[in-house]
């Protein structure tokens, strides 16, 4: 009985000894990062320069997105791309004018895009005109509950 026992105390000792080898063997596949890297690593993106917000400039560029979202013909394009550009650099100096109240360059901002809107209607078919109206309406929609607008930051 004696040699019964510890026979049974080696074995148990020798699978628990060997339980974390047997563990390490598993294949479990590595978990990949929540946030991986921009293209070209960390450095390309601490490189990269940085406008009105963020790298690509307010909100990513809003003629690739009018091009898509409203399938412009490459006249349009011509015709819309120095209106943005004039816009982009008025927003750049509105943002970097500290003399002005938030609110007040919130009041500008909505001036000068206001004012882009108008100019490039004309430029746009109905149909066009028509999928831009539900595109800025559904984005009014979804940016109302934003934490800068309920007054939070």
């Amino acid at each position: 009985m004696k040699i019964t026992f510890t026979l049974l105390t080696l074995a148990t000792l020798g699978l628990l000894a060997a339980a974390p080898q047997l563990r390490a063997a598993d294949a479990v596949p590595p978990i990949p990062p929540a946030n991986p890297p921009p293209a070209g690593g960390l450095e390309a993106a601490a490189k990269r320069e940085r406008g009105p917000g963020g790298p690509a400039g307010p909100r990513g560029d809003r003629l690739e997105m009018m091009k898509e979202k409203l399938n412009l013909t490459p006249e349009q394009i011509e015709k819309i791309k120095p209106i943005l550009e004039k816009d982009r650099e008025k927003l750049v100096s509105l943002r970097e004018d500290t003399s002005l109240s938030r609110e007040q360059k919130g009041e500008k901002m909505r001036e000068i895009l206001k004012s882009s809107m108008t100019a490039i209607k004309p430029i746009l078919t109905p149909k066009q005109i028509e999928k831009w109206k539900a595109a800025m309406e559904k984005r009014r929609e979804a940016g109302g509950n934003t934490p800068r607008r309920n007054g939070n930051k």
